[in-house]
């Protein structure tokens, strides 16, 4: 028989921390972050992370890295599977919790990222300018079962196929999901867009009166050399920005809010095509805690 996790998924802003920290009041569970953010020392405000003194049960991949250091999808996925097998050696149950889909992918359908093709920026940088029609035949004529899926004007993706098969010598289409022995529940958070929207302008205002800009200016000086994927970070590059003098605290304000508007709609977008996932609204929280208490214990 399968052993069981569980996953709480969804747009920023939706809960889900909190709602894992509830689930694990009532069921044997060790949370495991899927926050691609959450990594980095030292990075608390701007990521919401949960604070210490609040993680009341077991949390990993939580504050393993530096900002100045790289950490890879393949990293993540290497880490994660060894704490799941060794939750479960505990007797406990696993839930995985965050917002970045592609890394709750790579351990829920065992989505091959060590296969991955490494970034090629000179080709990158040549194919960015290739007409979108000739681009997308070049990468047909390479795997014409990915292009199938891909957009029309989804240029980013085009070029992957071209760079995974010019690094590896695959096609992505050839290269399969690795089977897991172990049975996923997947509880997706979700509110009204409006609403939605309107808690991310909340969150943000609250991040700067909780301290965002002193945390930022403090990392800094600490690690003067961030790397390109703590760079990726909402929030950091428009404080760093703004204590360079590059922009005002209002107009990094206000750029925060949008690029993470524009985050959540991609997460919403993404998750969307996520396979299985039964989706809850949050926007009344007692009432989604309920209906999540209902789903976990039937399926445990």
């Amino acid at each position: 028989m399968n052993k069981k996790a569980v996953v709480v998924l969804g747009p920023t802003a939706t809960h889900k921390t909190e709602m894992s920290l509830f689930l694990a009041r009532h069921f044997p569970f060790e949370i495991i972050s899927a926050d691609s953010m959450q990594f980095y020392k030292g990075m608390d405000i701007g990521t919401d992370k949960l604070p210490k003194e609040k993680r009341t049960v077991p949390h990993h991949l939580l504050d393993i890295v530096t900002v100045e250091e790289e950490f890879s999808i393949a990293q993540f996925k290497e880490f994660a599977e060894k704490i799941i097998e060794e939750i479960f050696g505990r007797g406990y149950c696993p839930i995985i919790v965050g917002g970045s889909g592609l890394y709750i992918r790579t351990l829920v359908e065992g989505f091959p990222v060590e296969e991955f093709a490494p970034p090629d920026e000179q080709l990158r940088k040549t194919l960015s300018t290739t007409p979108m029609e000739h681009l997308r035949s070049m990468a047909r004529e390479i795997d014409p079962v990915s292009v199938s899926k891909i957009g029309k004007n989804d240029r980013k993706r085009l070029i992957r196929v071209i760079e995974f098969y010019k690094g590896s010598g695959k096609k992505p289409s050839e290269v399969n999901n690795k089977k897991n022995n172990v049975d996923f529940l997947k509880i997706g958070l979700i509110k009204e867009r409006a609403g939605l929207y309107n808690d991310i302008e909340k969150r943000v205002d609250k991040m700067f009166e909780m301290g965002f800009v002193k945390e930022v200016k403090l990392l800094n000086e600490k690690y003067p050399h961030w790397s390109k994927t703590a760079l990726q970070a909402i929030g950091y590059k428009e404080i760093l920005a703004y204590l360079n003098g590059e922009i005002t605290l209002e107009m990094a304000k206000e750029e925060i809010k949008t690029r993470t508007r524009h985050f959540a709609k991609r997460q919403i977008t993404w998750f969307k095509k996520e396979k299985d996932v039964v989706w809850i609204d949050s926007s009344n929280f007692a009432d989604a805690k309920e209906k999540a208490l209902n789903l976990v214990g039937k399926f445990l």
